[in-house]
């Protein structure tokens, strides 16, 4: 009851947060909700996004997993949380840049996960981005060889969109590799990861400016580190822009 009371008050934080810092351009707040069917696992995220209007943004998350498979909003945990700061700019009239840097807090230490991302529009409605960042642990971990390390993870995202109307279709693919010699292993007792997503979302469009976005994801993730089995991952959520 106790851990239930700490999510609803952090979601209540977080949207509280954004209020405050009230901007000309846009704030939105977004909950997701995880299930993956290999590990039979849920989890939570809630993250408030603000725009200043003056070419800087913040995003802050929390995230909370469910100690016991197969439930929900039971044994919640706090998995960690991040605050990313960036800055962006229109490089050309369909192409705009971003450029920041993360603070992950998760429940070992922190990670530094500085980052570089382009994003293009097409007039068609397509659109196409990636992003290229480096994970930098702050603490130590057990490597293979039995000596101590710190992860370095280089990672690429890449997003294809297509948005018609009030909907909008997304696939991404992700894949990352430790660069580290001794480092744990991220998949198949390997040094690299990968995985397939996709969402789909509708916006429902206020009259004084808010918007509603509900979406559905399927991903395709890694079931652990040692072997190279595979789980579905289920998402579903919504977005409030004001």
């Amino acid at each position: 009851m106790k851990t239930t009371l700490k999510f609803v008050a952090a979601s209540m934080l977080l949207a509280t947060t954004s209020h405050a810092v009230a901007n000309d351009y846009k704030t939105t707040v977004e909950y997701r909700h995880e299930y993956r069917d290999g590990n039979n696992k849920h989890s939570d995220r809630v993250k408030a996004f603000i725009d200043t209007g003056k070419n800087i943004g913040f995003e802050l998350d929390a995230r909370y997993n469910n100690d016991e498979e197969d439930k929900m909003y039971d044994s919640m945990t706090m998995n960690g949380s991040e605050l990313s700061i960036f800055y962006y700019t229109k490089l050309k009239p369909n192409l705009t840049g971003v450029f920041g840097s993360s603070l992950d807090f998760n429940p070992d230490g922190l990670v530094y996960v500085p980052y570089a991302r382009l994003n293009y529009s097409f007039d068609n409605g397509f659109r196409i981005q990636g992003r290229y960042k480096w994970k930098l642990w702050d603490y130590s971990q057990e490597g293979t060889d039995g000596n101590s390390y710190h992860s370095k993870i280089q990672q690429f995202d890449t997003w294809l969109g297509y948005k018609t109307g009030d909907w909008d279709f997304q696939y991404e693919f992700q894949f990352w590799k430790e660069m580290e010699g001794n480092g744990k292993a991220l998949f198949d007792n390997g040094s690299t990861d990968y995985l397939h997503n996709v969402r789909l979302m509708y916006a429902f469009n206020m009259k004084d400016g808010e918007k509603w976005r509900p979406f559905i994801e399927l991903g395709q993730v890694k079931l652990n580190r040692t072997t190279d089995e595979r789980q579905l991952r289920y998402r579903v959520g919504i977005k409030y822009t004001w």
